[in-house]
Formats: structure tokens, sequence, C-alpha cells
């Protein structure tokens, strides 16, 4: 293929002329500022760069056509209509792509974003390091579809992504835990006994059903979003997740009156618990026993906490919280100074002690 610029007679203008796959196509505007070609060198750079794209094999007419199904602005929107996420994530997706991605890209073609521009946009958000890391991801995602889709030939390397010193982990002790429950009335207890024991998410152990607990197994495989049931969790990972019943959770079990409804823990009119009856509940609690603590942290965050106090390996509690990264899970090993305190404490504590057991 080897292209053309030709000159419009009638307006002293140029386009170019490109034979692609047995069909001639015209192309009269630059396709990122959509200006008329006034120069022949104007239009011969850009024949230049189709040239290179058809070596490259990833040579696309529409791109270079008005309302390019390849310029972000176009594409973006496309891809959240495509997307396959919960609600709430894609709301979050839509906000990143409509406030920050759109504006600062507008019509570029998606193929031709390189490195240097994600740098820029990454400065031009004004926004803390979460917010930076959360659009970033959402543009690096919406590039890994497009390459998945063949629509870009390979995704350019993104800048190192922080969400910034996150804090300290916020937990509760088995104490700590045993005292919020005496608090919360019997009837409501069940769920959350079975959250802590597991470390589940609020969205998972909400979606237990019946058939996850077959023959002394419990099987983490749906999630609720927005109220509605999903057949996956978080992480995707469709009943991957399972863990024996603990003698403890066993006696839990047990002592649930019987009902029909489908789900293993239920509210008094037979349907399954929302996030806003349990943390409704959850705070109730806290303020009677005096121990201020999110819900998600008093499952999760606190059962990943109570194993590494306990000396357990870091990979066996990853592997118990279903974590993929490995970095998720090192987050629970950062400790508070007076906890480190406690630490180095009992450990000299056990040498003296072990001292006077030798003398």
């Amino acid at each position: 293929m080897g292209g053309s610029v030709i000159k419009d007679k009638r307006d002293g203008k140029f386009h170019i002329s490109v034979y692609w796959l047995g069909k001639r196509h015209r192309i009269y505007k630059h396709p990122q500022t959509q200006e008329p070609f006034y120069s022949k060198k104007q239009a011969e750079k850009q024949l230049s760069i189709i040239r290179g794209e058809v070596d490259r094999g990833d040579f696309r007419p529409k791109a270079w056509l008005p309302d390019s199904p390849l310029s972000i602005s176009v594409y973006a929107l496309d891809w959240l209509t495509r997307i396959d996420a919960s609600k709430k994530t894609k709301q979050g997706y839509k906000t990143a792509v409509t406030r920050y991605i759109n504006p600062f890209f507008k019509d570029m073609d998606i193929r031709h974003i390189r490195y240097n521009k994600i740098v820029d946009f990454k400065k031009s958000l004004p926004l803390a390091d979460k917010g930076k890391y959360n659009v970033v991801g959402v543009l690096k995602k919406m590039m890994n579809d497009a390459w998945k889709n063949e629509d870009i030939s390979s995704v350019p390397p993104f800048p190192v992504l922080s969400q910034g010193d996150q804090g300290e982990i916020e937990y509760l002790e088995v104490e700590e835990q045993s005292a919020v429950l005496l608090t919360i009335p019997e009837r409501h207890r069940p769920i959350f006994e079975c959250g802590m024991e597991y470390g589940l998410r609020t969205q998972e152990v909400r979606a237990i059903q019946k058939d996850c607990v077959v023959d002394g197994v419990i099987a983490i495989r749906r999630k609720f979003a927005e109220n509605v049931l999903l057949e996956t969790t978080k992480t995707r990972d469709k009943g991957k997740r399972s863990f024996e019943i603990t003698e403890y959770m066993q006696d839990v079990l047990d002592n649930i009156p019987q009902h029909l409804s489908p789900f293993v823990f239920v509210r008094d009119d037979g349907k399954p618990y929302t996030n806003k009856n349990l943390n409704k509940i959850w705070h109730k609690a806290c303020k009677e026993a005096k121990i201020k603590c999110k819900l998600q942290n008093a499952f999760r965050h606190s059962l990943g906490c109570q194993m590494l106090d306990m000396g357990m390996d870091m990979h066996l509690v990853q592997d118990t919280l279903g974590h993929t990264d490995a970095k998720m899970t090192k987050r629970y090993a950062k400790r508070k100074p007076v906890k480190i305190k406690e630490a180095l404490e009992m450990r000299r504590a056990n040498v003296i002690k072990f001292k006077k057991e030798v003398e």
C-alpha cells in the first residue's frame, strides 16, 4: 500500500487516498484536530504515519475518520456500555471517564497514547494519591480491554501507581470482637459470627446460601452488589474459596432457627440482610460495648491481623482471605508502635522465663 496525497482543485485543500484490503479510503482531516489538510506537507506527514501503521499491522481506516471509534472521546463511552462490572464499579468507571479521562485526551486516537502522555495525565489530576491511583487504573483497565479486543496492538507502559500512605490497619482483638457480639441481639448474631470466623466481606457473608454449605464445607461463590445477587465474588473465583466448617461455626449453624429461605442468614422477615441492616446493628452494638471499629475491619482486617499476631505464615493468611496479590496481605503486617512494643516485651519476658527455668 503506497497511498498518495491529492489536491482538490475546487478549494485547494489536500486529502489522502489509501487503497487498503480491496477498498479505497479517502482521509480529509487530521484525526486528532479534525482540521483539513491545508498543505501538501501536512497530508504527507499523516500519510507517513499511516504507512507506519500498515507496516506494524495496526492500521484501522475508521480511526482516521470523524468520530472515530478509536478516539478516546468515543471509545471510552462505548467501553462503558460493554464492560462487565457491578453497578457501583461501573459508576466509578463512568466518573473517571467523564470527569477526567475524556476531558484530558479528548479526540486523541487510543492507539497513539504513549507513556509520556499518561504521565502528563497523572500529573494533571487534581486528586490525592488514592484518587490518582483509581483514575489512572481505569485508563489502564480500558487500554488492557482494547488490547484484548485487538483494537490496539499493545498496551503502553504505565507509571508506577501508589495509593499513598493508607495508614495503619484498624482491627479488633478476639476479646474485643466477643465484647461487641455480646451486645448484638442473639437473633442477628450468627451472620456476624460467620463473618468474623472466616474473615469474609459483608457482601459475601450476606450471599451465603444453603447450597454453599455441604459436607462440612462452606463455599464462597456469590456476592451481593447493590442488593443484586451475583454468581461470583469480588475476585471472580466462582467458588474456589472454601472453608472447612470449624467446631465454633458448626455450633453457630446448628442454632440458627429453621426457615424456608435459600439464604443461610436472614432477617425476621425471611429476607437476606442488606449492608444497611448490618451496619445499623453493628454501630449500635459498638456504641454499647464502647468499642469503635468499622464492620469491614471487624471481619477481614481483624482475622488477618489476629493470625499474623499469632505468628502464622503470611501465605496462609493470604490464602485464608483470598488475596490475589500478596501486597494486600502485607498491609496487615503493619502495626502500631504500641503493638510492636508489646511484642518486644513479650519476647524479652519469654527469654527471662527461659533463663529462670534453666537456672
